[in-house]
């Protein structure tokens, strides 16, 4: 996620992570720990499970700059960061 966020500039995009789960303190752990740079929303609400149906880690959500979801990806892969920037090319 860290190489992907140095390409927010290029490609014209933003990412965030949010946790579904609203763990504060694992979080502020795993995110020290990791040293992520990249901004964090807590959902202890379940907003993202309920509404965004994001039941599984990771779940990415490729948003245009209108607001219309234009990918949804469910779990990791190897070549994440690829199949990510090849998605925002073509948008």
């Amino acid at each position: 996620m860290e190489e992907l966020k140095m390409e927010e500039e290029r490609l014209g995009f933003r990412i965030l992570l949010i946790d579904s789960k609203g763990m504060l303190k694992k979080t502020r752990e795993i995110i020290d720990e990791k040293k992520v740079t990249i901004p964090l929303l807590l959902d202890s609400q379940g907003f993202s499970r309920n509404r965004l149906n994001a039941m599984y880690t990771p779940t990415t959500f490729i948003i245009d700059e209108k607001g219309r979801l234009r990918a949804r990806l469910v779990g990791g892969a190897e070549d994440f960061v690829k199949v990510v920037t090849d998605l925002l090319e073509k948008l």
